[in-house]
């Protein structure tokens, strides 16, 4: 995988990340539908991020803007299924 590819990839898995995080914080512990949506687009940057990592190999491990999506990933899931929770408590 070119190099270019693969930083295209990740900046827009990386764009995809900050949508859905964006989504969450609108939500703001009222719009499950919103939470929903975001955790969707996670389970899509996921996917790309393992599409990324298979296409590039070594290449994508070694990448430290790939280790990055990653984290930011797992950060995002944990806020969105926070905010799941919240929702399901005040209901």
């Amino acid at each position: 995988m070119a190099h270019v590819n693969l930083h295209e990839k990740l900046q827009q898995a990386s764009k995809m990340l900050k949508d859905a995080q964006q989504s969450i914080i609108q939500a703001q512990g009222q719009n499950l539908q919103l939470v929903e949506e975001a955790q969707s687009m996670l389970d899509q940057v996921e996917n790309e991020l393992r599409n990324v990592q298979y296409q590039a190999g070594r290449e994508a491990l070694e990448n430290p803007q790939f280790q990055q999506a990653f984290e930011e990933l797992h950060d995002v899931r944990q806020q969105a299924q926070e905010a799941h929770q919240n929702i399901n408590d005040a209901l």
